[in-house]
């Protein structure tokens, strides 16, 4: 089922085979427009609320148009989950975007596309999205800061950058699924993800115990265009 209104992005449901725990949640997508694009003539412009449309023409050209595409793409996940799309949504404590009262959400923007997950907000279970493209190189130079000693270990025996992609972009959603309960950076090293999927935190600030669900997918066929979707619930 997909959820959409006219030049106001469009929505639908976690895929199948994700765990229960994201039942209720939509993905809003939305196209980020070029950088030759006028601002006002942004797909979705005319549908954010007016504080909205305000703060980004008061940003840099980049900012501006990813700022609305993840607006929309925000806004047509949490209308489709039921919110009743009154409010702004303006960015909030260290860029998180500000939310209403009981609901959860999460944007992110890679190669020309603004995703978002959103959902009403139970017993304080927030939402992580995070998303990356395989790209035309393999930098798994990165492997060293993104994994911990063990992660490192069982990467290592293929080295395959599609699977340090996971963990990289798990460990985004991780961060944001995390920030209103913990709001400061979280490195790399204080999240590990087992071959099973399982999410255990050493947290240096030792903030209190939280359990993790978390669900990743590809889109398109093989090539530097497929794409990665990650979803990480954190539960108090």
């Amino acid at each position: 089922m997909i959820h959409s209104a006219p030049d106001s992005g469009n929505a639908a449901p976690v895929p199948d085979g994700a765990p229960g725990a994201f039942d209720g949640a939509w993905i809003g997508r939305a196209v980020i427009a070029a950088l030759d694009e006028p601002v006002g003539r942004c797909p979705g412009f005319a549908a954010l609320h007016e504080e909205e449309r305000e703060h980004a023409l008061g940003r840099s050209a980049r900012r501006a148009r990813e700022f609305v595409a993840g607006r929309v793409a925000l806004r047509a996940a949490l209308l489709a989950a039921g919110w009743s799309g009154h409010t702004p949504l303006l960015p909030g404590e260290q860029g998180r975007p500000g939310l209403p009262p009981g609901w959860t959400g999460s944007i992110t923007h890679k190669d020309g596309l603004a995703l978002a997950v959103g959902r009403r907000l139970v017993g304080g279970r927030t939402l992580g999205i995070d998303s990356e493209v395989v790209g035309d190189r393999e930098r798994t130079a990165i492997a060293r800061k993104v994994l911990t000693p063990s992660e490192l270990a069982r990467w290592s025996r293929d080295a395959s950058w599609p699977a340090l992609l996971e963990s990289f972009s798990t460990k985004e959603s991780i961060y944001k699924a995390l920030h209103p309960h913990v709001p400061r950076y979280i490195g790399f090293e204080e999240a590990e993800r087992d071959p099973d999927g399982v999410i255990s935190m050493r947290l240096v600030g030792g903030e209190g115990a939280f359990r993790f669900a978390s669900h990743l997918w590809w889109e398109g066929p093989e090539g530097p265009g497929r794409r990665l979707i990650t979803l990480v619930e954190a539960s108090p």
